[in-house]
């Protein structure tokens, strides 16, 4: 029998069409002076604009990121200065410190994975010091710390709605100025429309999953001979809406218990999956609205490679970090690209397809993909175990 296919990223159910609108709208939708462009890249553009961010200026960015964030506050006009994260990865203050100066106008924080960093405090630094906050909240849309929302502790904050619900597209702002609204007219974005879809059958159905998974095999020959790493990171049109079937499907997928839900699948893999779990992310803390779920492996293009003929989609979690990052300068942010590796959590996801990412990643285990009589490396260490 075929295997049932299980990815990483939500999927779209198809009885969406029908439901009723929800009239709950979290934060920032809820705001406002809350914008929606199709991706959260567009959206920081603009936040830049609006703050006045622009050319000599300095934003201080984390050396593990996605790269496609560093594209657009450079096409802004600012220039990057990388810090590396501690164990908890989170910045340490006396070395943002040390990194300090007079062009130095911003401070970038990623919420990684949807777990909330303490961004009051970094408020507070920020505040101190006459710096912008900036808050990445692209994985932790519906993530809370201490009651309060991420994303309303910055001076701009953005978020990936795509990322938490199945829609084709959709990237929010919220700024403490003014931000201009998208102007380019809406797509439909059909395709990735009936892709979402289709990836929410192969959960369920196995002779979909089966088809599903050898279509992603043929896609991904195509990309690794016609794509180039920089392309992930294209700003495209900072002013493209949101479109026209997220503007319509996103009020019916709203749901107040998306977060718990993402937060019960976590905990379940967390069960039976904790030795393989990176420190950083091995307790859930209140208020996570979990992306992913990572473990840590030796040889990672192997082991999704293993894991993707049992139906399950890992995804590699920021392999190509942006051209301007002195690699060799920032080794704990290296490991973490080299042996980190994410698992679904999204909502739609039920038992029997967690215990199917669960049994899989064992069998794979199970196979010696780590060195021999080696543990899986701690991604917190300089230097790959």
């Amino acid at each position: 029998m075929s295997p049932r296919r299980v990815a990483v990223w939500p999927t779209l159910p198809l009885d969406v069409h029908w439901r009723r609108p929800s009239a709950w709208r979290p934060f920032p939708l809820d705001d406002d002076g809350c914008r929606i462009f199709s991706l959260a890249r567009h959206a920081l553009w603009q936040g830049c604009r609006a703050l006045g961010l622009g050319t000599d200026d300095i934003v201080l960015a984390p050396a593990y990121h996605h790269g496609s964030e560093i594209e657009a506050l450079i096409r802004a006009g600012v220039q990057i200065r990388y810090y590396e994260l501690n164990d908890s990865l989170e910045p340490d203050a006396e070395l943002l410190a040390s990194l300090l100066g007079p062009r130095v106008r911003a401070l970038y924080l990623i919420h990684y994975l949807g777990f909330p960093q303490d961004a009051a405090r970094w408020r507070r630094w920020c505040d101190e010091r006459g710096l912008f906050l900036i808050e990445d909240a692209a994985q932790a849309f519906l993530a809370t710390r201490d009651g309060r929302s991420i994303g309303s502790f910055a001076h701009l904050a953005i978020f990936c709605l795509y990322k938490t619900y199945g829609i084709p597209d959709g990237g929010a702002l919220i700024a403490t100025v003014p931000t201009s609204r998208p102007t380019t007219p809406a797509r439909a974005r059909t395709s990735r429309l009936i892709n979402r879809h289709f990836a929410w059958l192969a959960e369920r159905r196995p002779e979909v999953g089966g088809v599903h998974l050898q279509l992603g095999r043929i896609v991904d020959w195509w990309r690794t001979r016609n794509e180039l790493p920089q392309d992930e990171f294209e700003l495209g049109d900072a002013f493209a809406p949101l479109s026209t079937a997220s503007t319509r499907l996103l009020p019916r997928l709203l749901d107040e218990r998306t977060p718990d839900r993402r937060r019960e699948n976590y905990g379940f893999l967390l069960t039976h999956l904790e030795e393989m779990v990176p420190p950083p992310f091995a307790c859930l803390p209140d208020g996570a609205s979990p992306f992913a779920f990572p473990i840590a492996v030796t040889d990672v293009h192997e082991f999704l490679r293993r894991l993707r003929r049992r139906g399950v989609v890992g995804l590699r979690f920021w392999l190509h970090p942006h051209p301007s990052l002195p690699i060799a300068d920032f080794p704990r942010s290296n490991t973490l690209r080299e042996h980190v590796l994410a698992l679904p959590v999204h909502q739609e996801l039920t038992r029997l397809e967690l215990q199917h990412v669960v049994d899989a990643v064992r069998v794979c285990r199970a196979q010696r993909m780590w060195s021999h009589n080696a543990a899986p490396p701690s991604p917190t260490r300089e230097a790959a175990g």
